[in-house]
């Protein structure tokens, strides 16, 4: 009788793990945005990527632009496809603090030129215009 018992109990806790694990929290990634106005770009010449910088569009405490990378291979555009054209509105998510810019010094070495992140995906306008 108390196998019984017990077999009923397994099976209850069991249909109920099962039951609720669609409502589990999980964590997800929370990737920081920018928003900016492309002023000018500098090419990565050794990490073959390009490197702008970013006005912001309407002041705030926390700056949300300035110096990003793109590099096209890892970069998602959407909308015009024109980062770092200069004149063009950007809008996106960064990954915070990747140094993926590299510069060649003669005679034989690179140098990481500083930025806030790697863009992961940005949005664009036309030349002069406004998301």
């Amino acid at each position: 009788m108390q196998k019984r018992f017990r077999n009923i109990a397994i099976l209850i806790v069991c249909i109920a793990l099962i039951g609720f694990s669609p409502f589990l929290a999980h964590a997800q990634l929370s990737l920081p945005g920018f928003t900016g106005m492309s002023v000018f770009t500098f090419p990565c010449t050794c990490s073959l990527s390009l490197w702008g910088f970013f006005a912001p569009l309407y002041i705030t405490s926390f700056p949300l632009a300035g110096p990003m990378v793109y590099v096209p291979w890892a970069t998602i555009p959407f909308l015009n496809f024109l980062p770092t054209i200069p004149l063009t509105t950007n809008v996106g998510a960064y990954i915070p603090a990747v140094q993926a810019c590299w510069f060649y010094v003669p005679p034989v070495f690179c140098v990481p030129i500083p930025a806030v992140g790697m863009m992961l995906y940005v949005g664009t306008s036309l030349p002069g215009g406004v998301i």
